[in-house]
């Protein structure tokens, strides 16, 4: 099944359990809170066991301090940011008081396409959940090396909890472990409850049905769990636009942030605006800048390190975990309060001057930081119309694993030009004839069905 199994909402691996960051402030006035649950499904598998034995031993033979299976080398450990302010970090469950009002949530990972628009009422909790796909297929929007049906993957889902839209990971759901568990109670109770049935002096013809019921009930309980996430998931629409001008930096323009998937609003009479899309993906590090997570002496990894490295990109979990903080945006001139979403700021027809700067480090860089880069492009936005612009950037953070430092931090352009158009792709199905296939064989290790 996509996936491997149910989402989960706990921590992959020891290590890796939600905790809060220093930008997490109790709100003044009326609040309410986020009920934030960061979880994960269990990636696609890029090698067989043999595969993966091959490259472990030629890594060792090579010299690699960090020879592992996968080819993970970035971090997948989600950063929660709140209105442009990082608040927590790792997988779990977590309560986070806010004012009353709409909200910017964002969860960074490998990443920065998981963000959306949360309203807080007075006194209540408002339940979101985020799924990320753990592994070396986690990627954003199918770039880099990612190919076959694992390229169609978002990797990633957030959104209301019990509507999220996760399409790719309906099948892994479906066969949920609680509903699993019911049936396969219900089968091994069916025996001991003929054998009681029999010393009761109840006659086999009714005791065998009543047997026979329990299963069948057990399977009809599953087969309404998958129905009801089939018509329950995937059925919202878009958030609405968010407004980011209560929370918005003075001296700053407040954009409207768009969903992931939404449109903008309309616009004023003689009017056009600006739409910047704005994303960044982490580089991977190489095999001497994961070495230095390796604690003081050791000098390769061992096999607890390998497994972490494979399922979330880390060796050991990073005690100052930091988020990528936001690019630096002008458009003609005036700074816009930037975030890595889809950003629609509104403004007079005719051509518009944007440049970008990509962000400082968020911890020191004793050795020094990279100079920045800076981008300017020329748009035309018609009168009536939103002129899009695509904004894509590499970071390459290599972080010290108990140090509030960075060793390295590097961040580069990658596109800065206007949108193109994309079609949308089909959501991936699930192996089953594949999965059937080895299942009945027994030759489990063997891959998927292409």
């Amino acid at each position: 099944m996509i996936g491997g199994a149910s989402p989960r909402f706990k921590p992959p691996l020891p290590g890796w359990r939600i905790a809060p960051l220093a930008g997490l402030r109790p709100p003044a006035g009326k609040a309410g809170a986020l009920d934030l649950r960061v979880g994960y499904c269990a990636g696609v598998q890029s090698k067989t066991i043999a595969e993966a034995a091959e490259a472990i031993d030629r890594r060792e033979r090579a010299g690699d301090p960090v020879a592992a299976k996968g080819d993970l080398r970035s971090s997948l450990v989600p950063v929660v940011v709140v209105d442009g302010e990082p608040v927590a970090t790792g997988w779990g469950r977590m309560r986070i008081p806010l004012a009353a009002g709409r909200h910017l949530v964002e969860v960074q990972s490998q990443h920065s396409r998981a963000w959306h628009a949360v309203d807080i009422a007075a006194g209540q909790s408002a339940k979101v959940d985020y799924i990320g796909m753990l592994g070396d297929r986690h990627r954003s929007y199918g770039e880099g090396t990612v190919t076959g049906a694992a390229a169609l993957l978002s990797g990633y889902a957030l959104g209301p909890r019990g509507r999220l839209h996760y399409w790719q990971y309906l099948p892994a759901l479906a066969r949920g472990r609680l509903s699993f568990a019911v049936f396969v109670a219900l089968l091994v109770a069916a025996a001991p409850v003929t054998w009681l049935a029999g010393l009761t002096g109840v006659p086999l013809a009714l005791a065998i049905p009543i047997a026979m019921a329990l299963p069948v009930l057990g399977l009809a309980f599953w087969g309404a769990r998958v129905l009801w996430t089939f018509l329950r998931y995937n059925r919202i629409g878009p958030a609405a636009p968010l407004s980011t001008g209560a929370f918005t930096r003075p001296g700053l323009a407040a954009p409207v942030v768009l969903d992931p998937a939404g449109t903008p609003p309309p616009l004023r009479p003689g009017s056009a605006a600006v739409l910047v899309d704005a994303r960044f993906l982490k580089d991977d590090l190489t095999s001497p800048e994961l070495a230095l997570q390796l604690p003081q002496g050791q000098m390769r990894i061992n096999g607890e390190q390998r497994k972490a490295l494979d399922r979330v990109g880390e060796l050991v979990p990073i005690r100052h975990r930091r988020a990528v903080p936001p690019p630096e945006i002008e458009i003609d001139g005036v700074r816009v309060a930037a975030s890595w979403t889809r950003m629609w700021i509104e403004t007079a027809p005719g051509r518009h001057r944007v440049r970008v700067r990509t962000p400082e480090a968020p911890l020191p860089v004793p050795s020094g930081q990279a100079p920045p880069q800076i981008g300017d492009v020329a748009i035309d936005a018609a009168e009536g119309a939103t002129a899009a612009l695509e904004l894509t950037i590499a970071v390459e953070a290599v972080p010290d694993p108990t140090e509030p430092l960075l060793h390295q931090w590097q961040c580069r352009i990658e596109r800065l030009a206007p949108a193109l158009e994309r079609p949308v792709p089909a959501a991936p199905k699930a192996d089953v004839r594949g999965g059937l296939r080895r299942a009945a064989t027994g030759r489990w290790w063997e891959r998927a069905d292409r």
